[in-house]
């Protein structure tokens, strides 16, 4: 289910005890200024550190001051505008990979930053549905980690939903329908006014709730361009789930591609996870041929999330069945196809 891509990335996942995560990769999307050999040069040894501890299950301060300071050195670079470090955690059987991924976007690069520029009131949440958010997807998140919730596609009231099932998440799902629609100018002005991130994506979940669906498509349109990932990353979500139950309304690739090219890793997973199910209609598939460069650029990545959407997306539009390690051909058929 496409909206379950919100939970595949983080800045630092949940440490365990007595782990076996290895690194398995080390990325640098995208810059001239710094590469991944540098970063492995570089940092050999806080990587190495930093698998140790969450091997260890150290505390979480502990890792995330790890993790702050190869950040601040690559930000700090000469011709370096901005610099994020995440990473993240794949299974397969009892294997566990760690991937770390350094998004740099180069000063003489700063147009990829072109976002709003950030709120800064601080407005009241409308009736608690905030805070109502928080709880269901506290709430979903247990039960799906205890294996109580349902796989299946849940009956949603409203253009995005993730749980379903319980009196809880039913009786929350009721409220935010009826605060979509009772309190929708207080949830827009939190949006676009307040300066907490995780505030304004959060109005935008409860927005999706109302009855409107050019609507909701509207307000993510507007979303994607907000300074925060959080709230670009929620934007393409809600999408996704419409993309793939609401054939009916119409989503702007124009809109939605640049995100492929975003400074943060989950926002461009997130995109590739939009775009998957829009590739079964044939006019949108022939507009996302012009972002075969970029797709064939994620594809070239170590880290496993990013590589394998790409390659998913790359296989569907094109047609072609090259192997996920032929960059030559694929970069030749994108080069082609963005013309």
């Amino acid at each position: 289910m496409i909206p379950a891509l919100a939970f595949l990335l983080c800045a630092a996942a949940p440490t365990r005890a007595q782990s076996t995560t290895t690194l398995r990769g080390v990325d640098v999307y995208r810059s001239s200024a710094f590469n991944a050999a540098d970063a492995e040069r570089r940092f050999d040894d806080d990587l190495k550190e930093y698998v140790r501890l969450r091997n260890r299950g150290a505390r979480q301060a502990d890792l995330e001051r790890l993790r702050l300071k190869m950040q601040s050195e690559v930000a700090a670079l000469p011709g370096v505008a901005q610099a994020e470090l995440t990473f993240t955690e794949s299974f397969s059987g009892g294997d566990r990979a760690l991937y770390a991924m350094f998004d740099v976007v180069d000063k003489a690069d700063a147009q990829r930053l072109a976002f709003n520029p950030p709120p800064e009131a601080s407005v009241p949440d409308p009736s608690g549905l905030l805070a109502a958010w928080k709880r269901y997807m506290d709430a979903g998140e247990a039960l799906a980690l205890a294996g109580q919730m349902p796989e299946d596609r849940p009956n949603c009231p409203g253009f995005y939903c993730l749980w379903s099932g319980t009196p809880e998440i039913d009786g929350l799902e009721a409220r935010f329908k009826a605060g979509a629609e009772g309190q929708n100018a207080e949830l827009r002005r939190v949006l676009a006014e307040d300066r907490d991130g995780q505030k304004r994506a959060a109005a935008l979940f409860v927005l999706s709730y109302s009855t409107s669906g050019k609507d909701v498509v509207a307000l993510c349109d507007g979303a994607l361009t907000d300074p925060d990932p959080r709230v670009r990353g929620a934007a393409l979500q809600i999408l996704a789930d419409i993309a793939n139950h609401h054939p009916e309304l119409t989503i702007s690739l124009l809109r939605v591609l640049p995100r492929l090219d975003d400074p943060s890793a989950s926002v461009r997973n997130k995109t590739m996870g939009l775009l998957v199910p829009l590739t079964d209609r044939k006019a949108y598939r022939e507009v996302m041929q012009s972002a075969a460069p970029r797709l064939v650029a994620l594809l070239a990545l170590k880290q496993a999330e990013s590589r394998d959407l790409a390659y998913t997306l790359l296989g569907l539009i094109s047609n072609k069945d090259y192997a996920k390690d032929d960059l030559d051909r694929w970069r030749a058929w994108a080069e082609k196809a963005a013309k």
